[in-house]
């Protein structure tokens, strides 16, 4: 009996940082789009907590699997938005960090409150990546986080079809780790 109670505990642990993986990430984007820099304060001690707890509810190697992600993930990141504001797609009234750590939020919640996307085919992936993720860039637009020189219909096509392909390869590159844990 004790070993069943275990095992609803962890089970229950797991569902409790996943909500805490949405919730942060949520947190992260809402901060960052309306205190841009500020939001710092916030982000990256609500990224080292994701660390702290991590342990706790997977595997002994989910903090290396977590990092390289991250680091993969949120480079590229980066840097298709560094290419984006060089193209003149975005303008920036000061260097995004906020942005940046986002990348961080976004890149570990592909292991947990993201992960279900990975069940779905290819083709729903690259459709749920180019709506919402040039709708999230859009939203930021609308909240002066983001300035869309070409306007939004510009911006939403061009944004939606590198979202398209964007979120595939990112679950592609997170899958890549599932052996390690």
């Amino acid at each position: 009996m004790s070993s069943m109670a275990g095992t609803i505990l962890n089970i229950s642990k797991h569902k409790g940082f996943i909500l805490y993986n949405a919730l942060s990430f949520q947190c992260v984007w809402w901060t960052g789009v309306l205190f841009g820099n500020r939001a710092l304060l916030l982000s990256i001690p609500l990224l080292v907590l994701h660390f702290i707890l991590l342990p706790r509810v997977d595997t002994a190697t989910a903090i290396p699997r977590d990092l390289s992600t991250m680091l993969k993930i949120g480079l590229l990141g980066m840097a298709v938005d560094s290419l984006l504001t060089l193209a003149g797609v975005f303008e920036f009234s000061a260097f995004p960090a906020w942005l940046a750590c986002l990348w961080l939020h976004f890149a570990v919640s592909l292991h947990h409150s993201l992960k279900f996307i990975r069940a779905f085919a290819m083709v729903l992936q690259a459709i749920l990546g180019a709506i919402f993720g040039s709708l999230s860039y859009l939203a930021g637009a609308a909240f002066h986080a983001v300035s869309l020189p070409y306007g939004e219909g510009v911006s939403a096509v061009i944004l939606a079809i590198i979202w398209a392909v964007l979120l595939p390869l990112f679950i592609t590159l997170s899958r890549s780790h599932r052996s390690m844990g």
